[in-house]
This record gives structure tokens, C-alpha cells and sequence, in this order.
């Protein structure tokens, strides 16, 4: 029980720091295209490419984070209840991992097929340029963030 919990919890540090990198290209897109748009020499042709695989996407993605702030919602009212059923609780839990594993897997799956479009030089400087965001939102997640840099 104990071991499935540890897995339950760095998959949940693991993929927050996917969930939440999201709200933050969608900002910088604003100002300036996001991290697609700093990769260098890219084509017309890419960006324009980049930009549909970005909205399919977040299209993707929308239904996820809802269910999955469904099922957190729900979890925070069954834990809080008088009498809290451990069952109906470990069952919420491994229904937000599902989600959470659903979303991992086509977030891999979106960075590759982003990297398939690419040159060498600019599949280099997107995989260290994502990496890299990866620390910053890590750093600034307080003490889960330290337990990951560790």
C-alpha cells in the first residue's frame, strides 16, 4: 500500500509540472509565440505546422484537466467527510492516476511528433530548451520542487 502511494505521489510531482507548463506557453504565445517560436530557423511552413499540433493539443488535453479537476474536487470531498470510506478514496485516487497517466502519455506523444517536423539543429534546441522550462517550474514549486532537484 505504502509503495503504491510513493508511485501515486511522484507520478502526481511528475506530471503537475507538465499540467502547469501548459497556462505558461499559452502566455508567452501571446507575447511572442511561445517556445515553438524561439526554436531557431524555423520555416513558415513549421510554424504553421507547430500551430495546428499545439491546438489539437490543448483540444485533447481540455477534457483531461477537466476530469481531472472533477475527480480532485471529488476526492477533497470524500476525504473530508465524517466518516471517510478508505475504499471509495483509493478508488478516486487510482482514477486521478489514470487521468494523470492518460495525460503524461499524450504529452510524450505531442513532444515527439513536435520533434519529428524539426532539423537536428532545432530538435537539439527544442529537447534542451524543454528541459530546461521543466527546472524553472520545478524550482518554483517550493519544497516539491526541491524533493525533485535532489
Amino acid at each position: 500500500m505504502k509503495n503504491k502511494n510513493l508511485v501515486i505521489t511522484a507520478l502526481f510531482i511528475f506530471l503537475a509540472a507538465g499540467v502547469f507548463a501548459q497556462p505558461g506557453n499559452m502566455q508567452q504565445n501571446k507575447k511572442g509565440g511561445g517556445m515553438f517560436m524561439n526554436i531557431p530557423d524555423l520555416t513558415e511552413a513549421q510554424k504553421t505546422q507547430l500551430k495546428e499540433m499545439r491546438t489539437a493539443n490543448m483540444k485533447e488535453m481540455m477534457p483531461l484537466r477537466n476530469a481531472l479537476k472533477e475527480k480532485q474536487a471529488h476526492l477533497q470531498t470524500i476525504q473530508t467527510a465524517d466518516n471517510p470510506n478508505m475504499n471509495e478514496i483509493n478508488t478516486s485516487i487510482d482514477e486521478i492516476g489514470a487521468i494523470k497517466i492518460k495525460m503524461a502519455k499524450s504529452h510524450a506523444a505531442f513532444r515527439q511528433e513536435v520533434r519529428k517536423i524539426l532539423t537536428d539543429d532545432q530538435r537539439i534546441y527544442f529537447d534542451m530548451h524543454v528541459g530546461q522550462m521543466h527546472k524553472k517550474m520545478m524550482r518554483k514549486k517550493g519544497p516539491q520542487g526541491k524533493m525533485m532537484n535532489k
